[in-house]
């Protein structure tokens, strides 16, 4: 199945940067930090690909342009607005003509929609993150039922004295 847009985790506007707006032109859309909205887009995914930084593109209130090469090696220049976030270039810091042009179907509402279809190496690295987390949650788990155990144990044993 190929599809583009996933429930979102993380939505494109994370960041306590995004406030609402007095200008009276703009509807009432947030203003969104850029900068901000970038950083927490590269801590939050840093681990699951090889290199995440923001472009050196120009940036504005309405996008921000980051450069990724997954784990596969494979490097990108990625658009973010609060449309989402879409590939325009397969070279850093680069706009292809025929990317200037926003084609819906080729943007991705959130960086791990992104990511999943570029990156196959990135499932694995996020599946496995997942899996270490779920494994010492167990393990968390394991020892709390062990303490409750020897808690009651001693409370048996005081009651018995």
């Amino acid at each position: 199945m190929d599809t583009k847009v996933e429930e979102s985790v993380l939505p494109v506007t994370t960041s306590a940067a995004n406030i609402p707006s007095t200008d009276p032109d703009d509807n009432g859309e947030e203003i969104i930090n850029w900068q901000v909205e970038a950083t927490a887009i590269i801590n939050d995914v840093k681990t699951h690909v090889a290199e995440i930084e923001i472009a050196k593109l120009p940036s504005n209130e309405s996008h921000i342009y980051m450069n990724i090469r997954t784990f596969e090696g494979a490097t990108y220049c990625i658009h973010v607005s609060s449309m989402g976030f879409r590939v325009v270039s397969e070279i850093y810091n680069t706009i292809d003509e025929d990317k200037a042009e926003v084609n819906e179907d080729e943007v991705y509402e959130t960086p791990y929609a992104l990511l999943d279809k570029i990156s196959p190496r990135y499932v694995e690295s996020f599946g496995n993150q997942l899996c270490k987390q779920l494994l010492q949650l167990q393990q968390m788990r394991t020892e709390f039922k062990e303490e409750d155990e020897e808690g009651l144990e001693e409370e048996e044993d005081e009651e018995d004295d």
